[in-house]
């Protein structure tokens, strides 16, 4: 046994930590009539790609609004085995489904005058990148903490610029208000301007939380409340997902908007650790254990 062990060299290596995207998805019409969110979302090895669009032009407008929209970027992403420069693509894809929503037509093959906001996310091994136009959001929640990364493109924005600037009174900011929530950017306008892209990625965590989701999750849960549900679900996506849509609708028998989410889950794990085994005048064994 002595001979033995006196023969034989083993390395212990150290592990390497492997990235796993988890995720979860969930949309309820709420108390609407109709159903105008259309979701969207994959994951491919260490790439994910999710897409949450809200639609607004009554009847079946929004509906092939926001599924055109979401379309239109997902068809765009699996086409493309790499991207080189993922904000240039995400914002030259929300140009194109702008237009592509604006020229949407009904039956009789009039212009619908529909929209949609969009709120996307792209993961590309530890990197996020994200695009939103109009009102729906993104959140990144890191250990104890959510904070929203984009802003809602609503007449709120031009009030306030134009307060800080000095270009109308607290007292006529406060006339204007009422009309406050007023969407001033979305697709399906033809000529969208305001994108909000960031040029440069997000490195995300291990167990870092990315939620989309449109504006019927936030106007009924506090971002506290948001948290404590997705900490409560610990690292299960699909059951977080549908927990928050259900919160959002709690008892509500009217006036709950439809409401739709997409987490995903960057966690590292440890991949399976190498043995390296030498015996004096053999050639080199590898395990795997």
């Amino acid at each position: 046994m002595g001979e033995m062990e006196r023969d034989i060299v083993t390395v212990k290596l150290t592990p390497k930590k492997e990235a796993r995207l988890a995720m979860g998805m969930s949309s309820i019409i709420g108390t609407r009539s109709n159903q105008e969110d259309t979701i969207f979302g994959y994951v491919e090895g260490e790439r994910a790609v999710a897409v949450v669009c809200d639609g607004m032009g009554g009847l079946s407008g929004g509906e092939l609004a926001s599924k055109a929209a979401a379309e239109s970027l997902a068809g765009a992403w699996f086409l493309q085995k790499e991207i080189a420069d993922i904000p240039a693509f995400l914002e030259a894809e929300a140009i194109k489904a702008d237009e592509k929503v604006f020229l949407q037509e009904d039956a009789s093959g009039k212009r619908l005058h529909a929209g949609t906001t969009i709120v996307a996310a792209i993961i590309r091994k530890n990197e996020l990148y994200w695009m939103s136009v109009g009102d729906s959001k993104i959140y990144i929640v890191r250990g104890g903490e959510i904070l929203s990364v984009c802003r809602e493109h609503n007449y709120r924005l031009t009030l306030d610029a134009r307060l800080r600037q000095g270009e109308m009174t607290p007292e006529e900011y406060a006339a204007e208000e009422y009309r406050a929530e007023a969407l001033i950017s979305y697709l399906g306008m033809g000529n969208v301007s305001l994108i909000d892209v960031n040029r440069k990625p997000f490195l995300l965590e291990d167990k870092d939380i990315v939620l989309l989701s449109s504006d019927g999750l936030y106007r009924s849960l506090s971002e506290e409340e948001i948290l404590g549900i997705l900490k409560a679900c610990e690292s299960d996506m699909e059951t977080a997902a549908k927990a928050l849509t259900a919160a959002a609708l709690g008892e509500k028998t009217k006036g709950q908007d439809n409401t739709s989410v997409v987490i995903l889950q960057y966690a590292l794990t440890e991949a399976p650790v190498a043995f390296h085994s030498r015996k004096e005048g053999k050639e080199d064994e590898l395990k795997t254990m």
